[in-house]
């Protein structure tokens, strides 16, 4: 259907006034919304603007929407078609849709389309029909973002029902909003004169025309109708005395008026043509049974009866929105049996004519469930791969169990768009489920399921299990593919390294073959953890970096591909101390690999983040970050997400005590249990885990001889499965125990032998992290030594130790225990330059507990990641601290820049606190925040 033509506007309507006014103001502005209920001329409005600013030159695209197009895919091609009709050239070919890139398809599509705008050269203005129809939040957040970058010489036009979910309060602030509503809509009475006694030659007196409008408010659809009941009609006053005390529904009362004024076989074809969204001759033909149906279309056209033209010279029509809706709820009244006639019909003729879409969607409709089935056995498999994930599985999801247990090729499918939506366990069960049927067992998709969405689920034994079972089988394409680098992941969950590392180059070759985004970049991820886990980031980086450059020229910076690989190199920047590039490439990404769901990715963003604001001090910020990325681990369900976060904020916590901000350790409880197999490991907490974390509480809680036993262990396990980059963390903790208990040789001497280890040498970040004690210990080690080589090291890694935290002063308790004295004695002399600093070693609770990992910490203290909870109306601190910017008038720049957060996430924190105050807008927030006492 051709929803890129813009409809003919009838020539009954009149022009309205404002026009002129409209057009004047069109050059200053960027966008121009009308926002009215059906039937008040809206989309008569615009088109006559688009017809001025063809005359003047402008490249113009006209775009229709409809319910079907709320996904970012479907959308996303609608705006490539309309941008390159534009032009000269059409829209850049698109890869061959590959199944596992689904998720991501409209992703890189909406990049494409925000690409394509910023690079327009001529006057454009796009006009966006009935923008109702959009509400997934991706389509939305696209649409933010196109507002934000369309360039200077080109202008958008949006007609809605009701005000749209953008926030547009910065254009209105600067001035480039021109929003025209239902007071500049409605007719006045000069208006209306014209229109009902020049244009339909009613010749009513003034009087009568004061009394339309009066009981219409205006409304151009009521003056319409009531212009077409009039026609018909001798007793022109007597109707108009009777319609104006149909006030209660002059809708409904004037439809039916017109309606029942109708021929019968015009009336008729009205009625039954109803489900029909875009009408045409064969369309009609076929579902209303007639052989006449382009001389009723036309008729209809004649008698401007709320039918619109699509296009100048075609034959597509559509029923105006508002008539649309009153004819099927005529139909529904008066024939409700006929619907599933019409609508098998209609399934048919779109299935003639190649449009499988359509056709699902009247089958159902229909209740024709088997044949619906029988369309998407041979269509669900491409919309899938094409990213239509939403579609697919609210087509199968409409189909009864009873009737999809017979095609269950189609449950596999559903299956898949289970785990495109993250609901793996549902997408493990079904393959369970069909583990009986022989139908399924040969089909690629099938096999890839089960151990997918097992090893999703950080079931990783049981996805071995799977994996294995199927060695001796021959695999090609995508499913050898996706298998490889399965087992490449296994491989590196099960500390075998170098073949993790195999598999994962045998994958990305493989993958790259089939032109698959996701798969490729996950592939480098797998690399990148393996490479860190053996204390290799360098080499890391020398893969991952060329990667990013390469990625960036071929699909953008802001590819799905360039995110994902981007994050596992801020990630290995991270590791060597490269503090500032990890943290760039961190901010740029952090909002995509959130919208993508890339859960390790989402872990590295917010880890990275959070402790570059506390090296900087800034303390308030890193905790609402990370109450953040525990907000979106819940609203997705993800505990993998969650439970990292949680550890973050343990972190954050002795970091503050560590620099003065905190007298006591304060102990969180997980809360939220992440259930993962102790034999193994994931990429996100190779390092990062409940044992380390509880390590690093028992040092401040003054249990350093507990934590020295703990270490000892640990780094042998360590040691043993090769996992340096842990092995390097447990000696440091090691280190600072053993300085604790008064053993600074020991502890001196073991830090020295890891400076000059190979990950020592590379892993600068993993001395850092551990606070002032072991940045001192660092110091005393570079006072006596006088080894070349350890002392380019150690100047290079004290090099990056800000300058600008606060550090706490020694306490006498801590002195009294023999801890952090020794050390200020050791480095307080001018040689050496050092800082007195020290950590608690005040006695442990009567009933600590030993040193295993944070389940074992008594739940207790405050807990900070459900601040959300406890806030007011349910807002997390980042809202209320944004809802405090807004007070103080800042812009969502000046708030993206004192809170230290990207602009797209301040805009999605704004449409939070919008849906959580129920307010309408900003300053409507800000008003009912005030009367609440939240904000002065």
């Amino acid at each position: 259907m051709p929803l890129l033509v813009a409809p003919q506007p009838s020539r009954y309507l009149v022009d309205n006034p404002n026009l002129a006014g409209w057009l004047e103001e069109c050059d200053d502005v960027t966008l121009v919304l009308a926002t009215a209920p059906a039937g008040f001329g809206k989309t008569t409005a615009m088109l006559n603007i688009y017809g001025q600013l063809q005359e003047r030159g402008y490249v113009t695209a006209w775009i229709q929407l409809s319910a079907q197009d709320n996904h970012l895919e479907s959308f996303c091609a609608l705006m490539q078609s309309a941008l390159s009709a534009g032009t000269d050239e059409g829209a850049a070919p698109q890869p061959l849709p590959n199944l596992m890139d689904a998720r991501y398809t409209g992703s890189q599509r909406g990049q494409d389309v925000l690409d394509a705008v910023a690079q327009i050269a001529k006057p454009t203005a796009l006009f966006l029909d009935d923008f109702d129809h959009l509400r997934e939040p991706r389509v939305i957040d696209l649409m933010q973002r196109l507002i934000e970058r369309l360039p200077a010489h080109c202008k958008l036009f949006i007609t809605a029902r009701s005000a749209p979910l953008l926030r547009l309060y910065k254009l209105k602030a600067q001035g480039r909003l021109l929003q025209i509503g239902m007071t500049e809509l409605s007719f006045d009475f000069d208006q209306a004169e014209q229109f009902l006694n020049q244009r339909h030659q009613l010749a009513l007196d003034a009087t009568s025309v004061r009394r339309l409008v009066n009981a219409t408010e205006g409304w151009p659809a009521g003056l319409q109708l009531a212009a077409l009941a009039l026609k018909a009609r001798g007793d022109k006053r007597g109707f108009i005395e009777n319609f104006c005390e149909q006030t209660a529904d002059i809708g409904r009362y004037l439809y039916e008026e017109v309606l029942w004024d109708q021929p019968d076989d015009l009336k008729n074809f009205l009625l039954l043509s109803s489900p029909i969204k875009q009408l045409n001759p064969g369309i009609c033909n076929a579902v209303v049974q007639i052989s006449n149906a382009a001389q009723l279309l036309r008729q209809l056209e004649q008698q401007s009866l709320f039918i619109l033209r699509m296009g100048a010279a075609g034959n597509e029509y559509r029923y105006h929105p508002l008539f649309a809706e009153f004819l099927e709820r005529k139909l529904g009244e008066d024939m409700p049996e006929a619907l599933p006639g019409l609508h098998q019909r209609a399934a048919s003729w779109f299935l003639q004519t190649g449009d499988a879409a359509n056709a699902i969607n009247h089958a159902l409709l229909a209740g024709n469930y088997a044949q619906a089935c029988e369309i998407l056995s041979g269509h669900a498999w491409g919309a899938l791969a094409r990213g239509h994930i939403s579609s697919c599985r609210q087509w199968l999801s409409s189909v009864p169990q009873h009737i999809l247990a017979d095609y269950p090729q189609l449950l596999v499918v559903l299956s898949w768009a289970h785990i495109f939506q993250y609901d793996y366990a549902q997408a493990g069960q079904i393959a369970r489920e069909l583990k009986s049927e022989p139908r399924v067992q040969d089909l690629p998709e099938y096999r890839l399921l089960e151990p997918l969405s097992l090893v999703m689920m950080d079931r990783v034994a049981e996805g071995e299990a799977i994996l294995e079972s199927y060695a001796n089988i021959a695999l090609t394409g995508l499913s050898e593919a996706v298998f490889t680098c399965l087992t490449a992941y296994v491989d590196l969950c099960s500390h075998r390294f170098e073949s993790a590392l195999l598999n994962a180059d045998r994958a990305r070759l493989l993958l790259k073959r089939l032109g698959g985004v996701y798969g490729t970049t996950f592939s480098y991820g797998i690399a990148q953890y393996t490479l860190l886990a053996m204390g290799q980031a360098q080499q890391a980086i020398q893969l991952l970096e060329p990667t990013v450059a390469e990625l960036g020229r071929s699909g953008g910076r802001h590819s799905v591909s360039a995110a994902y690989v981007g994050l596992y190199l801020a990630g290995a920047l991270y590791e060597i101390g490269e503090f500032d590039r990890a943290e760039s490439l961190a901010r740029e990404y952090l909002d995509l690999v959130a919208e993508l769901v890339f859960l390790d990715a989402i872990v590295i963003a917010h880890r990275i983040l959070s402790r570059v604001l506390c090296r900087r001090g800034q303390y308030a910020e890193a905790s609402a970050l990370i109450v953040a990325g525990a907000e979106l681990g819940r609203s997705l369900g993800f505990a993998r997400i969650v439970a990292p976060m949680r550890m973050e904020q343990q972190y954050q916590l002795i970091h503050q005590m560590d620099h003065g901000h905190a007298s006591t350790p304060v102990r969180l409880s997980l809360h939220t249990q992440w259930d993962f197999d102790a034999e193994r490991m994931t990429p996100i907490n190779d390092v990062e885990d409940q044992a380390v974390a509880a390590l690093r509480q028992g040092l401040r809680e003054g249990r350093a001889a507990d934590v020295l036993e703990a270490c000892a262990s640990k780094r042998v396990e360590a040691g043993a499965l090769g996992r340096q980059r842990r092995h390097l963390k447990l000696s440091i903790l090691q280190a600072q125990a053993l300085h604790l208990l008064g053993r600074d040789e020991e502890s001196r001497r073991l830090l020295t032998e890891l400076l000059r280890s190979p990950p020592g040498q590379q892993l600068h970040a993993s001395f850092l992290e551990e606070g002032p004690q072991v940045v001192a210990l660092l110091r005393a080690i570079r006072a006596e030594t006088i080894d070349p080589a350890l002392l380019t090291s150690l100047d290079h890694l004290l090099s990056r130790v800000p300058t600008d935290v606060v550090r706490r002063p020694a306490t006498a308790q801590s002195r009294a225990n023999g801890g952090p004295d020794s050390i200020e004695s050791a480095t307080s002399s001018p040689s050496s330059g050092a800082a007195p600093v020290s950590v608690s070693t005040d006695s442990p609770a009567p009933d600590a507990p030993p040193i295993e990992g944070f389940e074992a910490l008594p739940l207790e203290g405050r807990d900070e990641l459900d601040g959300p909870h406890t806030t007011p109306a349910g807002l997390s601190t980042r809202e209320l601290q944004i809802l405090q910017c807004l007070a103080a008038g800042m812009s969502n720049k000046q708030i993206a820049s004192n809170l230290h957060i990207s602009e797209p996430t301040v805009k999605f924190h704004l449409r939070n606190v919008n849906h959580k105050l129920d307010a309408r807008n900003r300053t409507h927030a800000v008003f009912i925040a005030r009367e609440r006492g939240w904000v002065r």
